[in-house]
């Protein structure tokens, strides 16, 4: 097993290779972005050789796969299950719009942390956003856009006055809105406190207090009149 650690011993274990390949290439595609991380970054961030990965994980494009999908997958898992509790909860009825949103922005405010406090789901978000024709972006939608519908049938029976494009529309709006938020909130941001210029703001690592925020904020954005109306 030598031959696949720079340093390892005789006697490290597969299991050990293993996880310090896919810790140091999680920490790095968020940062960096599933396209520009490179298996030499991974390779000497992980204290591994370059043979390391594709011995392991077959190649590059596999073991980036497997990332997205240890990071996208459980808050999309846990906004599902969230949602489907609440339908328990309230016996088939409509659901108040305040119990869909802390379903749809809690997994997402609680998300997995790199070691500087940053959420791993918003840094791969963000990077995924700014490559929408890339081959990672695609294979993340086609496993986890089917999980928003589930969200849309669901404000769609609270709020009926609504078509379901207006309700797709409001959906992606205070989504985005709070990536937005948590973007800017994100340790490797200053952009928060410049436009704060000294001002106290927000605890970006008060889950409860973020998440209070943004369902306040979304409430307004999906509850709003129909824009068919407003015309």
């Amino acid at each position: 097993m030598s031959d696949l650690s720079l340093s390892g011993p005789e006697t490290e274990t597969d299991a050990s290779v293993d996880r310090r390949i896919l810790v140091a290439a999680k920490s790095l595609i968020s940062r960096k972005g599933p396209i520009a991380t490179t298996v030499r970054d991974i390779s000497d961030a992980s204290n591994t050789n370059v043979a390391a990965v594709n011995y392991y994980f077959g190649s590059k494009d596999a073991l980036v796969r497997q990332i997205l999908m240890d990071i996208i997958g459980p808050p999309n898992v846990r906004r599902k299950q969230m949602l489907h509790a609440a339908q328990e909860r309230f016996d088939g009825h409509p659901m108040p719009l305040p119990v869909i949103l802390d379903a749809l922005m809690r997994p997402l405010v609680e998300c997995e942390r790199d070691s500087d406090g940053g959420r791993f789901f918003v840094r791969v978000e963000q990077h995924l956003r700014a490559t929408p024709e890339s081959e990672y972006t695609r294979f993340v939608a086609d496993h986890f856009d089917g999980y928003a519908q589930v969200f849309f049938d669901a404000m769609r029976a609270t709020l009926p006055h609504l078509s379901r494009s207006e309700i797709i529309l409001r959906y992606e709006f205070v989504r985005g809105a709070a990536l937005h938020v948590l973007v800017n909130c994100d340790p490797q941001s200053s952009k928060i406190a410049t436009l704060a210029r000294g001002e106290s703001m927000l605890n970006a690592d008060d889950n409860e207090a973020v998440l209070l925020m943004i369902v306040a904020l979304s409430l307004n954005g999906l509850g709003a009149p129909s824009f068919t109306t407003v015309r």
